[in-house]
C-alpha cells in the first residue's frame, strides 16, 4: 500500500491525543456496525449504514459502496452518503485500473490517494471531480467468496488518510462482506424454501382433486361423505400452507393479515352465501411454527361453525377474533347457531375435526374452551405467544 505524503497532509496531521481518540471512536463504530448488520436483514439498509459509518469514522462528507455487477463492466454506485440526488443506485464508476476503486479491486490492495490531481497511478473519476473530491481511500469488500466491490471514503478538504484509517475502513469492509455473505445465504435458503412450498401446495391440491374424483365414483352415502370431508380438509391445509407462505418474512408471519386472508379464502372456497363473518385480528408477528397450527385451528373451527350453525331460512353469523394479551395469544370463534349439546366434552368427541384441534392445541401448549354463549357456540384457544426454546 502506497501512502502519498505532502506538505499539506503533514500540516493536517492530528496530535497524539486526538489520534488516539479518533482510533477509539473508529473501533466503537465498527463494533456497533457489526451488531447492526447482524440484526438487520435489509441489505440496502446495511450498505447505507456502512457508508454512514465510514464517513463518520473518517470525518468526511462522502462515502460509497461500489458493487461489481459483471466482469469487465463499470461499478454501480450501490449505496452512498453525500452524493447528488439520483446518483445512488444509478451512477456508474470505472472498474478498471484507471480508477481508484478499480485499482483497489483489481490489485486486491487498499488504495490511499491524498492528492488526486497529482496521481500517476489512475485518473480521477468524473463523479469525484463533479463533487470536488481531492482525496480518497478505497478498500475491497469481500466475505468468504468472491469480492463484492469496494468501500470508498472521499473528501473535499485538504488533509491525509493514514494507514490507521485504512485499518478502520478494512475492518468495516470485512464486517460488511460477512453481512453480504449472510444475506446471500438467507436468500438462497428462501429460494429453496419457496420451491419446496410450491411443490407441497401442488401435491396437496392434487391429493384433494383425487379425493374429489373418488367421491364422485363412490356408491354408499357414508363413503361419499367421508371422501368429501377428507377432500375439504386437504384443500384447507393447502390453502393454509399457501397463505402462510405469502404472509411470511424471513423469520416470522404477521398473523393478523395471514388470518384475514385465510378466512376470506376459506369462505370463498366453501361458496357459502348464507353466512356472514365478522373478523377482528390484531397485527402480531409470530414464528411460523406458531402461526401454522393456529391457522389450522382457526380453519377447523370455522368449517365446524359453517357446518353446524346453519339456520333454516335465516343467515348465519360467525365471529372470528385474534389478539395478544401480554405473553399470551387468544383465538375465538363463535356462531349464532343452535349451540353445543348439554354436557359437550371436546375430549370425548369422535369427530376428526375436534380431535385434530385438540392435538394442535397440545402442540402449541395451549388451552381449549368450548361452550355456549348467547345464542350459539363459542370456542376459545389460548396459548403462549412464543414456543419453548
Amino acid at each position: 500500500m502506497k501512502v502519498e505524503v505532502t506538505r499539506e497532509s503533514l500540516a493536517n496531521t492530528p496530535s497524539a491525543p486526538e489520534e488516539l481518540e479518533q482510533r477509539l471512536v473508529q473501533q466503537a463504530l465498527v463494533a456497533e456496525f457489526g451488531r447492526y448488520a447482524l440484526r438487520n436483514h435489509d441489505l440496502d439498509a446495511v450498505l447505507e449504514e456502512a457508508c454512514r459509518v465510514a464517513a463518520e469514522g473518517l470525518q468526511v462528507r462522502f462515502a460509497k459502496v461500489l458493487e461489481c455487477l459483471e466482469e469487465g463492466e463499470p461499478f454501480l454506485l450501490r449505496a452512498g452518503v453525500g452524493w447528488g440526488p439520483g446518483l445512488v443506485g444509478h451512477a456508474q464508476v470505472g472498474a478498471d485500473l484507471e480508477s481508484p476503486g478499480g485499482y483497489a479491486f483489481r490489485t486486491g490492495e487498499p488504495v490511499i490517494s491524498n492528492h488526486l490531481t497529482r496521481e500517476t497511478r489512475f485518473r480521477t473519476p468524473q463523479l469525484l471531480a463533479d463533487h470536488g473530491v481531492v482525496r480518497a481511500v478505497n478498500v475491497v469488500i469481500r466475505g468468504d467468496g468472491e469480492p463484492y466491490g469496494v468501500l470508498e471514503a472521499d473528501s473535499r478538504d485538504p488533509g491525509a488518510f493514514s494507514p490507521h484509517d485504512v485499518a478502520f475502513m478494512q475492518a468495516l469492509a470485512n464486517t460488511l462482506g460477512l453481512a453480504i455473505e449472510k444475506e446471500k445465504a438467507l436468500n438462497d435458503k428462501r429460494l429453496v424454501s419457496r420451491e419446496i412450498d410450491h411443490r407441497i401446495k401442488n401435491s396437496l391440491m392434487l391429493v384433494s382433486s383425487v379425493l374429489a374424483m373418488q367421491q364422485r365414483n363412490a356408491v354408499s352415502p357414508e363413503a361419499k361423505a367421508a371422501l368429501v370431508q377428507a377432500s375439504d380438509r386437504v384443500g384447507t391445509i393447502a390453502r393454509i400452507h399457501d397463505q402462510l407462505h405469502r404472509s411470511a418474512t424471513a423469520d416470522s408471519v404477521e398473523f393478523g393479515s395471514y388470518l384475514r386472508a385465510l378466512a376470506r379464502d376459506l369462505m370463498g372456497s366453501l361458496a357459502r352465501n348464507d353466512a356472514d363473518l365478522t373478523l377482528e385480528a390484531e397485527s402480531v408477528d409470530l414464528a411460523a411454527d406458531r402461526a401454522a397450527p393456529l391457522g389450522l385451528i382457526a380453519a377447523e373451527l370455522l368449517m365446524n361453525a359453517l357446518k353446524h350453525a346453519r339456520r333454516e331460512r335465516e343467515r348465519s353469523h360467525l365471529g372470528l377474533s385474534f389478539r395478544r394479551d401480554g405473553d399470551a395469544l387468544e383465538l375465538v370463534v363463535a356462531d349464532d347457531g343452535p349451540g353445543l349439546p348439554a354436557g359437550f366434552d371436546p375430549a370425548q368427541s369422535k369427530g376428526l375435526g375436534m380431535r385434530l384441534i385438540l392435538s394442535l392445541v397440545r402442540q402449541i401448549e395451549g388451552t381449549f374452551e368450548a361452550g355456549n354463549h348467547g345464542e350459539g357456540a363459542r370456542f376459545i384457544v389460548r396459548c403462549p405467544a412464543e414456543g419453548p426454546g
